[in-house]
């Protein structure tokens, strides 16, 4: 099953990325809850389906491109933490983004349940009962 679960977080950034909001919705269950209270930029939680989809619309309003690239997953049982460099450019003129962060996987019956963002990737990999950075 993990392995299962490593292709479902590949196929969630590949549509964020290319912003089918419907298609990682379909890989998410419908209680699905994603916590990005410690995100510096709307820090917020988000539930169900419609969570999603609020989730996505405030990053298009945000930013004139976003983009999420997996550099490495590591798996704990039915946790999946993805190592991400995400890049930004505001629709604003503001700064743009450029850091390395970590978002938290957890699965159930093949579908997303739930979702963390961490800033250090080292207290993700923590959370998730993993110790270091490879």
């Amino acid at each position: 099953m993990s392995q299962e679960n490593v292709e479902i977080v590949r196929r969630i950034y590949e549509r964020l990325n290319r912003g089918d909001v419907d298609g990682v919705v379909e890989l998410c269950d419908d209680d699905f809850l994603m916590d990005m209270s410690e995100r510096v930029f709307n820090p917020d939680t988000y539930r169900g389906h419609d969570g999603i989809r609020r989730f996505y619309e405030g990053v298009r309003e945000a930013w004139e491109s976003y983009r999420w690239d997996v550099e490495e997953m590591r798996v704990a049982g039915d946790s999946v933490v993805a190592m991400l460099h995400c890049t930004a450019q505001s629709r604003e003129g503001g700064p743009g983004v450029d850091w390395r962060v970590a978002w938290l996987w957890k699965f159930r019956r093949g579908k997303a349940v739930y979702l963390r963002f961490y800033r250090h990737q080292l207290e993700a990999l923590e959370a998730a009962g993993l110790r270091e950075l490879t």
